[in-house]
């Protein structure tokens, strides 16, 4: 009889939801969303990535054609304003990132979309950068920030990345 009654309870149990959101085109502002998205589906929860601002870019078919070369990591403080840091500080996470095996972002936007994580892009960011929905990925859905709102209102866990 507990049997039954633990299967019942795992059927009717509602999926959590969790939303995080993207904001800017770094590899600190990219890699947090979409592993924790990931791993969020697959615990099983309803997972969603909003991307706006700079963020967008990562849903934007020409930087996913340029494998996101155009994704960089910039020094924090003073360091980061002397000439060519930026450059370095990029070229040596990425050493890091293949070093350690982890997925680059092209691969991580993969594996999210093939979890069933849903992207959703920023209408007003749109807007205000000229992008129509064929500039984006498959599979990317558009809202405007009251819609993603009432999403949020609903969801179990929402985070800024």
């Amino acid at each position: 009889m507990s049997t039954v009654i633990e299967r019942q309870d795992a059927e009717t149990k509602q999926k959590k939801k969790v939303n995080l959101i993207c904001s800017r085109n770094t590899v600190d502002g990219v890699y947090p969303p979409l592993i924790l998205a990931i791993n969020a589906a697959r615990e099983g929860a309803d997972a969603k990535v909003f991307f706006t601002f700079a963020g967008i870019d990562i849903v934007l078919k020409k930087n996913y054609e340029k494998d996101y070369s155009n994704v960089k990591y910039h020094m924090p403080g003073f360091i980061g304003a002397i000439p060519g840091m930026s450059k370095l500080a990029t070229w040596m996470i990425k050493k890091k990132i293949v070093e350690a095996n982890i997925p680059d972002i092209k691969e991580l936007v993969e594996m999210a979309q093939l979890e069933g994580v849903k992207f959703i892009a920023c209408l007003m960011t749109m807007d205000m950068m000229g992008l129509t929905k064929d500039d984006l990925i498959e599979d990317v859905e558009i809202m405007d920030a009251n819609q993603f709102m009432k999403l949020a209102l609903e969801s179990d866990f929402n985070l800024f990345t």
